[in-house]
């Protein structure tokens, strides 16, 4: 039973390691673009609140 499960698992993360050369960069540049529009929104909701005068204002 526990066999059958680690060999499961080595299985997955065989076929995983041989998809990765195809996708290449592409996963990074991707992630990339994610992370800085999410930095883009942050700012802008950040200097939204500080024209509000909501920068210190407790909860």
């Amino acid at each position: 039973m526990m066999k059958n499960f680690w060999t499961a698992i080595g299985d997955f993360f065989t076929t995983t390691f041989e998809v990765m050369p195809l996708i290449g960069n592409s996963i990074n540049y991707l992630y990339i673009v994610i992370i800085f529009l999410f930095l883009v929104a942050w700012t802008a909701i950040m200097f939204k609140h500080k024209k509000n005068g909501e920068e210190h204002r407790s909860l």
